[in-house]
């Protein structure tokens, strides 16, 4: 859609320097035009200081006929004017120019459901509560977590766990859905992940996930903001 906007422009650039050189092509005519016509003027005047004939007397002949005297045949010549394309084309180049580059401006723009919705994805889910019990040698890991008002529908929620013995060496993981598939802002719901194979383990960690990637979450059950990292008990 970009591209597309930008050959737009470059279309309307190249039809307003196609105006811009109609314009001039215009204004040349009208002045060869005007040139024209005064050397035809000039012509018909005659030089500018004719020889004055020998005057015998001071009489003039009264012409009978109502057509214009030769003296003012000149007088009623209006002025030339430029023609009124000279100066509507400009002006619709103008507007073909301004009108696709606001189309593009307005195209461009993010909405306000857009910026919102950037807002809202930029909340991090918020881990409620967290607890752990052995079963054998597998470890259930259970809590509660939140969707803030802040945040954005989030579908198809999952929480992975790993586990790691007391040097940090990786054990094993365990993955679950969330018991709520669905997370609209302000909901919670609980998860269990069950991570077996894990007899020796000092710690564990616990993300959420979706098909597209880790979400983000902050630990809300106290001051401290690393959930991930919580001794496990005998």
């Amino acid at each position: 859609m970009t591209v597309l906007l930008v050959l737009v422009a470059l279309v309307s650039l190249a039809i307003a320097g196609v105006l811009a050189l109609y314009v001039r092509r215009l204004a040349r005519t009208e002045r060869e035009r005007s040139e024209a016509s005064a050397v035809a003027l000039a012509d018909m005047i005659g030089p500018a200081h004719p020889e004055t004939p020998a005057v015998t007397d001071t009489t003039f002949d009264v012409p009978t006929s109502t057509g214009v005297v030769p003296g003012s045949m000149f007088g009623a010549t209006q002025p030339s004017t430029a023609s009124p394309r000279v100066f509507l084309i400009p002006a619709i180049g103008l507007f073909v120019v301004i009108a696709a580059l606001s189309a593009i401006y307005v195209w461009n723009r993010p909405s306000a459901q857009a910026v919102s919705a950037a807002e809202a994805s930029d909340a991090p889910l918020e881990l409620v509560a967290l607890r752990h019990q052995r079963r054998g040698d597998a470890m259930i890991i259970s809590g509660l977590v939140r969707n803030p008002h802040g945040g954005r529908p989030i579908q198809s929620l999952s929480a992975v766990a790993f586990t790691f013995d007391k040097q940090g060496t990786f054990l094993a993981s365990g993955r679950a859905p969330l018991d709520f598939p669905l997370l609209q802002p302000g909901d919670e719901s609980p998860f269990t992940v069950t991570v077996p194979n894990s007899p020796a383990i000092g710690r564990y960690r616990v993300t959420f996930r979706t098909d597209s990637g880790i979400v983000p979450h902050v630990d809300r059950r106290g001051d401290s903001q690393v959930a991930l990292q919580q001794p496990a008990v005998s």
